[in-house]
């Protein structure tokens, strides 16, 4: 028979205080390795790479064993959970760079840390695919025969524009190589590389992608895999993203002045840090089965909104 956690107040400022704790964890560590960014002149980039393996492995060989104490069994979606926890690594990698793109002529000098940048977010769209896979095989997942088709067909834009963005620039250095190779002016690159069709389809491809980090955050706060405050944080941001992409969309990337802030929910790291807190959510989120009754409810109560 499975040994149940009795939750006391203790146990549950424990809880939110570890959860705020890996909710920045990444930007944490992030900001430590920043000290070691190819960016910075004299930093080496095989050094940086090195640097980014063995914190991220040291940073999931220290927090995965800590889940036990959340869940004393993994099942069914908070082991999905796990996957979208795995983000941290790839966050860990493109925060601690520490750097926008270098999108000036220098990019031909080092093209490799743009390769580095876009090979950290193909795999965030890998670890993100395996838990939707996880989550639609799922018995839990109990949604109508239209539901599923209509997410499923959202899910495969998702990761189609994922894909195609990712791509894009991947090989921006390449094009423009390419590009001054035709002897073409090099200040004019930038806006045929991303043209109108470009920021049409990443715009579309946002509305996809925060839709569904809305939907999932619902569905699972639903389920009660996850708490309230998940679904709030997500939902809020998630519609920020989309008002970005509107306004991107609308004026061809020329945000107008004092709105120049909502360029930040446009770029394509922040659905992955939504679902990184998403992960988070779900294997923190303690499972009824574990949770021994107790006879004072009232600190459950006030704790369990939280």
């Amino acid at each position: 028979m499975k040994n149940k956690i009795p939750i006391t107040p203790g146990a549950n400022l424990a809880t939110i205080l570890a959860t705020l704790f890996l909710i920045i964890l990444p930007f944490l560590v992030g900001t430590w390795i920043s000290n070691y960014t190819p960016y910075l002149e004299g930093n080496s980039f095989q050094s940086y790479v090195i640097i980014w393996i063995v914190t991220s492995i040291v940073t999931v060989a220290i927090a995965l064993p800590s889940f036990k104490y959340f869940h004393q069994s993994f099942e069914k979606i908070p082991v999905g959970g796990i996957l979208l926890f795995l983000l941290a690594c790839p966050i860990i990698g493109i925060y601690g760079l520490a750097s926008a793109p270098d999108l000036s002529l220098k990019m031909l000098e080092h093209p490799e840390r743009e390769h580095f940048r876009y090979s950290l977010l193909f795999i965030a769209e890998i670890l993100f695919a395996g838990f939707i896979l996880f989550l639609f095989r799922s018995e839990l997942l109990t949604i109508k025969k239209s539901i599923r088709w209509i997410m499923t067909v959202i899910f495969i834009m998702v990761f189609a524009e994922f894909t195609w963005e990712f791509t894009h620039h991947y090989l921006y250095p390449e094009g423009l190589r390419e590009w001054l190779g035709q002897g073409k002016n090099a200040d004019e690159f930038g806006k045929n590389y991303d043209n109108f069709n470009a920021i049409t389809f990443g715009s579309i491809g946002r509305y996809f992608q925060f839709i569904s980090i809305i939907w999932l955050s619902l569905y699972l706060y639903k389920l009660r895999q996850i708490k309230i405050w998940s679904p709030i944080i997500l939902i809020l941001i998630s519609l920020l993203g989309i008002v970005s992409a509107t306004l991107i969309l609308v004026t061809k990337m020329n945000l107008p002045k004092g709105f120049e802030f909502l360029f930040l929910f446009f770029i394509p790291g922040i659905p992955f840090i939504l679902l990184y807190w998403l992960g988070v959510a779900l294997v923190t989120k303690f499972k009824k089965s574990e949770i021994q009754p107790e006879k004072d409810h009232a600190p459950r109560a006030f704790y369990s909104k939280l």
